[in-house]
């Protein structure tokens, strides 16, 4: 079996060089043990992608995974999209020609065809404020996905929260909560387009959140590009690489360590919008009800 992650941050934009380091050497002792064969590096747009891509594919140098360059680029209407590349180079031109919030969701075609990617929607149901699914009309999101290569059916970043929510008890507060993990942890197939790959992903932003990635029966050949096998759309199905701790104490520190990610991440995207780090904390806060509008 081949194994896939599609959907990977090295999340060491704006760290310190010394914190770079030590975030690369653990991301690659974590990936020495796991049985993983390619590695998708998907940073944000925003947070400096081929910088991410140097710096994974230099640390996993003498491991067996390979890495693939791509990014999980974010249109005009807020939407993630992920771009998978065959070079370094194609990724790099690609950043230059499409920098963040200048495309449309409605360009996704016309970006794959110039610029050779192979295209994602990754977590279409997602909590979070950059899903397809979400945003779009149900008539528009199946236009997107007649554009796309490949629907994310499994994304690992819903597992952690899962997890502490999915108790009984606790289950019937978070109704529409878990309406939306579910459909991240297993999109049903109505939602999944017709003619497409399906992607299984972690989308892990620190290493050791790697449990589920794609797997498949069918394998590149040795001598063929890895890039053309993923765009004969590939039906990956979940493999389990590791088992996450259940402690309570590391799902709340996963938890809290998600969250304070997402909140850097939301305020990094809006101060990109507004040119002011003071007006993207407002309009930050204010999208998450925190303050109302003014």
């Amino acid at each position: 079996m081949a194994t896939f992650d599609l959907h990977f941050h090295t999340n060491i934009h704006r760290m310190p060089e010394r914190g770079k380091r030590l975030r690369l050497r653990k991301i690659a002792r974590y990936l020495k043990h796991l049985d993983l064969d390619y590695l998708a590096s998907t940073e944000h747009a925003y947070k400096k992608p081929l910088e991410a891509y140097d710096r994974l594919a230099e640390a996993t140098a003498d491991l067996p995974v390979q890495i693939i360059p791509g990014v999980e680029a974010i249109s005009s209407e807020g939407i993630d999209i992920i771009f998978l590349y065959r070079t370094r180079e194609a990724l790099a031109r690609a950043l230059e020609l499409y920098p963040t919030f200048s495309w449309s969701v409605r360009d996704v075609g016309a970006i794959c065809r110039e610029t050779d990617a192979i295209s994602i929607v990754p977590h279409p149901f997602h909590m979070g404020r950059t899903s397809a699914g979400n945003i779009l009309s149900r008539r528009a999101y199946h236009r997107l996905l007649a554009m796309v290569d490949y629907v994310e059916i499994h994304n690992g970043s819903a597992m952690n929260v899962d997890n502490r929510i999915g108790a009984a008890r606790v289950r019937s507060c978070f109704r529409q909560t878990q309406a939306k993990l579910d459909k991240t942890l297993n999109l049903p197939y109505e939602d999944r387009g017709f003619g497409l790959g399906w992607a299984v992903s972690s989308d892990a932003h620190y290493p050791g959140e790697q449990f589920v990635v794609g797997g498949t029966g069918m394998e590149p050949r040795p001598d063929a590009d890895v890039f053309d096998f993923l765009k004969q759309r590939v039906r990956f199905t979940p493999h389990l690489l590791e088992q996450p701790d259940s402690r309570a104490l590391d799902d709340n520190f996963r938890l809290l360590r998600d969250f304070q990610c997402v909140l850097k991440e939301g305020l990094v995207k809006e101060c990109i919008k507004t040119r002011n780090w003071t007006q993207a904390m407002v309009a930050l806060c204010v999208s998450w009800g925190m303050l109302r509008p003014f």
